[in-house]
């Protein structure tokens, strides 16, 4: 997939359910999210956006096939707002189209129907209390139709034991299950293709809430095959990583850089470590995401364990990074680990 950036500078990578863009070049992750936010508004360009984008627009393709806004629902959980807003009755939110859906519900035209034969009888009354005081004036009250009855009489709050809450005053935390509950709703009465952007969820969200949000995100991905999930962090999210998720992340440093498949990401760090690699496959995979944002950096490195120092070192070796400067303890290596450091 490519996606554009500026005017005929693109992003490229390989898709898969789950994309994770980390590291430090900021400057690459925010025009990354201008761009899909720009691209999901549907709108033409303004004189001013085509000079950033060309007058083409913002272009992103598949397999060399240009895609059309049209054809995407770009969704971004940025802050503790963007989640509150698709599960509030806001325009265009998730539980607005969900509530709206309900417009075909049996049930709830027939109780609709029986309010209609209610505001009769009142009419009826008013107008015989009318006739009391003029024999031209009458009454005539409105139906209740069920975009009336969304638009003038509808108010959502959060029960929290024995409380009712206004929506506002909950914590994003609290919104995590309901926002998987319609967004799955979503994709089952309007399938279509839906990418999920989730931009530095570790400032507004637990650790806890980020691993059930993308372990729902990542189900209903494998359940539909409409969804694509992009997690955009300047450091890494705290949740279980898997040797699978090595070749579906992307290192934002001063270049982009996609990790090959876990064997191959496996192997050549085996080639190129000081000594032996005496550890399993998922310790490798979690010391990988310990220091994934790390790679690239041109800063000094602190607060890291020795055995991600080392790493970090093969890894922006064979990347063909600038090495930073290591500060380490002497005793926690081998000789040939400390070798490799000071070389």
């Amino acid at each position: 997939m490519k996606i554009e950036i500026e005017d005929n500078k693109f992003i490229e990578f390989d898709e898969s359910n789950i994309l994770f863009f980390y590291g430090q070049n900021q400057k690459i992750s925010r025009e990354f999210v201008r761009s899909l936010k720009r691209f999901a508004n549907k709108k033409s360009l303004t004189n001013l956006e085509e000079l950033v984008y060309g007058e083409n627009g913002i272009e992103i393709y598949r397999n060399d096939q240009p895609l059309k806004a049209g054809s995407i629902n770009i969704h971004f959980l940025q802050d503790s707002f963007s989640l509150f807003e698709e599960v509030s009755f806001e325009k265009n939110s998730l539980m607005a189209e969900y509530l709206a859906t309900l417009a075909e519900s049996i049930d709830i035209n027939i109780e609709l129907q029986k309010i209609e034969n209610h505001l009769l009888k009142i009419e009826s009354i008013f107008n015989q209390h009318l006739k009391k005081v003029s024999n031209n004036i009458s009454s005539n009250l409105s139906s209740l139709t069920y975009t009336e009855l969304l638009k003038n009489n509808i108010f959502l709050s959060y029960t929290s034991g024995s409380h009712d809450f206004p929506l506002e005053m909950m914590d994003a935390n609290e919104f995590v299950d309901e926002y998987l509950g319609l967004l799955e709703k979503s994709l089952e009465n309007r399938p279509k293709e839906t990418w999920i952007s989730l931009v530095n969820l570790a400032s507004f969200l637990t650790a806890e809430k980020i691993q059930v949000l993308i372990d729902g995100l990542v189900q209903l991905a494998e359940k539909t095959g409409l969804v694509h999930i992009f997690v955009i962090s300047q450091i890494p999210l705290g949740i279980n990583y898997r040797p699978n998720d090595i070749p579906n992340t992307i290192i934002l440093a001063d270049e982009l850089c996609q990790m090959p498949d876990f064997d191959s990401f496996r192997n050549s760090i085996e080639n190129h470590y000081p000594g032996d690699l005496n550890i399993t496959d998922d310790q490798l995979c979690q010391n990988f995401y310990e220091i994934v944002a790390d790679i690239g950096d041109n800063n000094i490195l602190t607060g890291k364990s020795y055995p991600d120092i080392v790493l970090l070192k093969v890894l922006d070796e064979i990347l063909g990074f600038k090495v930073p400067n290591f500060t380490y303890n002497l005793k926690e290596l081998t000789n040939t680990e400390r070798a490799f450091l000071d070389s």
